[in-house]
Parts: structure tokens; sequence; C-alpha cells
């Protein structure tokens, strides 16, 4: 669909919407108020799809595009009138265009609560903590630094990292990276790793042979005997790691887990492309694939996180206004 034809579609829509209105006198929802500020959201949207370079077919990621610009978190109900509009639009817009996309809801009943996030000290405090644990033999002391340090710097869920394999963990590759297998809803992905990071993971790889000689170890993180670790014997370690490290949660504040780790690097990454002035809407998609998100509308979820996040991004949207205030 050309421009023009979607203008006259958009158009028509419309005029449907206007109808249905005045047929609905005795229902006070579709107020004449309402009715102008969504025609207003759907033109913005139209002029939005055409700067863009009216990519067809509509895509979800395009509409959430649309609905996340701009975003003020003083008006906290800004970006549903925008989402639920536009969801409107395009479920009526499928009918005959079946390959247009609908974005879901993301906005749930009940709020997501911020996470507990974590800072770099913190960080350094925990993956330094379990130098402090009695009875527990040096590889023990070194996988769980080294686990919790892989969890900061990929964002792995905690279930990834006790199940990845010694084959999986390709070191000597070009890039080092890991190989994910099926995972949260049955996605596989490839997570390439920083320098610093592998040299770690094959320093430890190198102890642990060492230390269990002729023993075979399955997982790449592995107990003194070459067993997994059990998911529950190492939250209650991490509980003791995190008194050990001195992280405390305030009143009303939750406790930081393991998922503190896969928060803070998605909001730290997210962060540094503000800063560096990066086209954000366009790599996040790369960032739901690293994580291993189903869509990017989870990702999405991120970028109200943190005041950090929120004024790094801005300063970014306001320079980008003065750019092109400065070309009119």
């Amino acid at each position: 669909m050309n421009p023009d034809a979607f203008r006259v579609f958009l158009e028509q829509y419309l005029a449907l919407r206007r109808a249905v209105g005045r047929a609905s006198q005795n229902n006070p929802t579709p107020t004449r108020a309402m009715l102008s500020f969504k025609e207003k959201l759907l033109r913005n949207f139209f002029d939005f799809w055409s700067a863009r370079g009216c990519r067809w077919p509509i895509t979800s990621a395009l509409a959430l595009d649309w609905v996340s610009e701009g975003s003020d978190p003083g008006r906290p109900y800004r970006d549903r009138h925008r989402l639920f509009t536009i969801r409107r639009f395009l479920e009526h817009l499928r009918a005959s265009e079946p390959a247009t996309e609908t974005p879901e809801n993301i906005f749930r009943k009940r709020p997501r609560r911020n996470p507990r996030l974590l800072s770099d000290r913190e960080i350094f405090r925990l993956m330094e903590a379990p130098g402090q644990l009695r009875l527990v033999s040096p590889l023990r002391r070194l996988t769980l630094s080294t686990f919790l340090g892989l969890l900061a710097s990929t964002g792995l869920r905690v279930g990834e990292a006790l199940r990845l394999k010694n084959e999986d963990a390709r070191l000597d590759a070009e890039p080092p990276h890991l190989e994910i297998h099926n995972s949260k809803f049955g996605k596989s992905r490839v997570v390439v790793l920083h320098a610093s990071a592998a040299d770690r993971l094959r320093d430890y790889a190198k102890q642990r042979t060492t230390v269990l000689g002729t023993r075979s170890a399955e997982t790449f993180f592995t107990s003194q005997v070459g067993k997994p670790l059990g998911y529950n014997t190492t939250r209650i370690t991490f509980l003791r790691l995190l008194r050990h490290a001195g992280i405390t949660s305030g009143a009303g504040e939750r406790r930081a887990t393991f998922h503190s780790f896969r928060h803070n690097f998605a909001v730290k990454r997210l962060t540094l492309w503000h800063r560096a002035g990066k086209n954000v809407p366009e790599l996040l998609p790369h960032l739901t694939v690293y994580l291993g998100h189903l869509n990017p509308r989870d990702t999405y979820w991120y970028v109200t996180a943190t005041p950090e996040l929120l004024e790094a991004a801005s300063v970014l949207f306001d320079a980008h206004q003065r750019k092109g205030a400065s070309k009119s």
C-alpha cells in the first residue's frame, strides 16, 4: 500500500469511527473530544510512518516505536492511549492487509515492580564475597565468582548459565561465544562474549579441569566431583553472599536476586547507547535477540527502569529536537 492509498484508508477509518460515535449518542464513551484526540494520534502516526520511509507492511516494532516517541514519566496514561488507539486501527487494517502486525498490550493490569538494580561496586563485592565463605573448597569459590561474573557481563538467565554445557562454551572461537539451546519459549541463540569475560571463563575451565582430574563434568559450572550446580543450593548460597557483601534492601525495596544481573545488563546497555547518541530503536531488536526475549516489547519495558536511563534518553531526544529545529 502506497502513502496515497494508506491516507485514503485512514480517512475512511476515521469517518467510520465518527459515524459510530454519532450512532451511539446514548453511550458517553465515544465523546467528540475523544474521537478528535484519536484522530490527531492516528494522523500523527501516518506522519511518523511516512518519515520512516513508508515501510510496508506495518510491523509491531514500528508501532511500538511510535508509542514510545516522546514518552513522559509525568503522564503515565499517554502511552496507553497511543497504544490502544494504534492497536484498534491496525486490527481494522489487518482485515484488508493480512500481513499487518498488531502490537500486543505491553501494559499489564498490575504494573511490574522495578527491579533491585546493582551498582558496579555491589557487583564487584558480590564477586569477591565467595572468598569469605568458610568450609568451602577453592574450586567452589572460583565457580561462584565466575558464575556471578558471567551473569553480570552477559545478562544470561540463571537457568541458562546453570545448564550451560562444556561444548556450548566456544571460548576459542572468533569471536568467543556461548551457544544457548532451547531456553525460554524454546528459543536458541548465540551470546557473544567480551574478551575479558572469555579470559575469565578460560581461566576457570583450566583450573576446573585440574581439580577434576580424570572425573568428567557435563556442565560448564560444576561441583568438586563434577556434578551440575543445583538451583536451590546456588540460590541459598547467593543469599549468604549478599550478606557477606553487605548488600541490603531498604523499606519497600525489592531484594537483589539472580535476575538483578539481567536487569542491570539491559539497563546499562540501553543507557550507554543513549549516551553515545546511538539510534536505540534501531538497535533494540539486537538486544532483544541477545537477551533471548520473545519480541522487542519485553525489552522495551527496560526503557522506564531507571532515572539514569530516562535522563540519557531525554538528553538524546533534546539533541535530536534541537538538530531538527536548526534545519527548519
